[in-house]
C-alpha cells in the first residue's frame, strides 16, 4: 500500500482519538511554563505508544521514534502546548474549567494532532525516517522554542515541520508555501523617571506624565515617517501607566508595546527612532528614560525544499484541491521562527475558516471546527515520512 494512503486511512481510524485528546486539553488549559498536567498527558500517551521521551525543563517534552529502515533522515515535528489568559465565552460542553484561561489560539488542537500523528507513525510497518516529536511550552511568551533549542532538541535533525490552525484559510484546505510567512516581533518597555511631589507644587517636581504621553504620541507617528508604505509592519503602544492619585505628581511612569516587522532594516530604523524619541521627550520635561527591547520572535521563513516535499505528500493524500497558496505574509509572530534560523523548516496553516466567519484566533468566542483535525493529523505524519534530503530527490 502507498504510504500516504496508509497515513490517510490511519488518520480516519484515529480521528475520534484526536478529538477526545483535544477536548481533554481544552477543558484544562494551562498558561506558559505552567503546562504541568498537559505535559503529563502527553507523556502518558507517548508511553502508551511505546515512544521513548525525555523532559525539557519542567513542561517541555521530546519523543523519539527510530526509523524501521536504513537510509532515511531525521525529521522533527513540533506542536505548542500553552494556553492564553483569556476568559472563554463559548457554551461548548468541554469549555475551559480553568477560570481566566483558554486555548484561544488552538494549541490544544496542535497538541492533539501531533499525538494523533505519533499514533499513526508508530503504527506504520515501514518508515525510513527517524521522527522527533517536540511538544513545546511557552510559545505565547516567545521563550519556548529557545528553551527547546538550548537543550539540544535539534541535534542530528535534518528538517523540522509544524502546523497552525488558521481561520483565514478555508476549512478543508491547507496553506503550503515557501518563503516569508509570518512576522518577526519585538516588545519594548520605556520607564520614564522624574521626581514626584504635591500636585500644587509642580515647580518642585519633574512630572513624567507629559513625557510619557509625548512618547506615546510620537511612537504612533514613527511608522508613517520611517517605513515605506509598501513594507507591512505594525507599531503599537499597548499600555501607559503613570500615577495613582489626582493630587500627586508621580515619580515615574511606564509605557510599552510591540513592533511587528517583515523587513530587518525597517525594524532597526524603528527601534533606533523609539530610542531617540524617548530621550528627546524626556529631555524636554527634565526626566530620564530607561528603555528595554526584547525580541519575541524572528520572521518565519519556510524552506523551499521542505515545501515541495509537503506539497507532494498533501497532493498524494487529498489531491491538489486541498492545497492553498497565494496568501501574503501576516504580522502575527511565531517562535517557530527560531527553528527556522537553525535548519530547513516549514510551518503550514491548517484552514478552519467558513464563509461569513469573523471570529479569529485569541478571541474568547472562537469555536474550532473539529473536522479539520483529521487532515491536520495526517499532514503531520506525512511531513515525517515525505521529507528527503534535497540531493536524494
Amino acid at each position: 500500500m502507498n504510504i500516504y494512503n496508509e497515513i490517510r486511512g490511519l488518520a480516519e481510524k484515529y480521528k475520534d482519538y484526536t478529538v477526545q485528546i483535544r477536548r481533554k486539553i481544552h477543558e484544562h488549559p494551562e498558561l506558559s511554563l505552567q503546562e504541568h498536567e498537559t505535559a503529563a498527558l502527553i507523556r502518558r500517551e507517548l508511553d502508551s505508544m511505546g515512544i521513548a521521551w525525555k523532559a525539557i525543563g519542567e513542561t517541555g517534552t521530546v519523543g523519539i521514534l527510530p526509523a524501521s529502515e536504513a537510509g532515511g533522515c531525521t525529521v522533527a515535528l513540533r506542536a505548542d502546548i500553552d494556553a492564553l489568559p483569556v476568559c472563554e465565552a463559548t457554551d461548548l460542553p468541554f469549555a475551559s474549567k480553568e477560570k481566566g484561561k483558554m486555548h484561544a489560539c488552538c494549541h490544544d488542537a496542535h497538541t492533539a494532532m501531533l499525538l494523533g500523528a505519533a499514533r499513526i507513525l508508530s503504527s506504520l510497518e515501514s518508515r525510513r525516517n527517524t521522527v522527533v516529536f517536540l511538544f513545546q511550552p511557552a510559545e505565547e511568551l516567545g521563550v519556548g522554542a529557545k528553551l527547546m533549542l538550548e537543550n539540544g532538541v535539534l541535534r542530528g535533525v535534518d528538517a523540522i515541520y509544524s502546523s497552525h490552525i488558521w481561520p483565514d484559510v478555508p476549512a478543508g484546505q491547507i496553506c503550503l508555501q515557501s518563503g516569508l510567512l509570518m512576522a518577526g516581533a519585538d516588545k519594548f518597555r520605556i520607564r520614564v523617571i522624574g521626581k514626584g511631589g504635591h500636585g500644587s507644587q509642580p515647580e518642585r517636581c519633574r512630572n513624567p506624565l507629559p513625557a510619557c504621553t509625548a512618547i506615546a504620541d510620537g511612537i504612533h507617528q514613527i511608522k508613517s515617517l520611517s517605513i515605506s508604505g509598501d513594507i507591512p509592519s505594525a507599531l503599537t503602544v499597548g499600555y501607559l501607566q503613570c500615577g495613582t492619585a489626582q493630587n500627586t505628581i508621580p515619580d515615574f511612569g511606564e509605557l510599552g508595546g510591540t513592533l511587528r516587522w517583515l523587513d530587518g532594516k525597517a525594524r532597526q530604523t524603528v527601534l533606533d527612532r523609539i530610542q531617540r524619541l524617548a530621550d528627546s521627550a524626556c529631555s524636554m520635561y527634565d526626566c530620564t528614560a530607561e528603555l528595554e527591547f526584547t525580541d519575541l520572535c524572528l520572521c518565519v521563513v519556510n524552506d523551499e525544499h521542505c515545501a515541495e516535499c509537503a506539497e507532494d505528500a498533501l497532493s498524494a493524500m487529498y489531491g491538489e484541491s486541498s492545497l492553498a497558496k497565494g496568501y501574503p505574509p501576516v504580522l502575527v509572530g511565531e517562535d517557530f521562527s527560531y527553528y527556522c534560523d537553525k535548519l530547513p523548516s516549514f510551518l503550514s496553516w491548517i484552514g478552519c475558516g467558513h464563509e461569513g466567519q469573523s471570529i479569529g484566533l485569541h478571541s474568547p468566542s472562537i469555536v474550532l471546527d473539529e473536522a479539520v483535525l483529521e487532515k491536520g493529523t495526517a499532514l503531520y505524519a506525512a511531513f515525517a515520512c515525505g521529507y528527503n534530503k534535497q540531493n536524494e530527490k
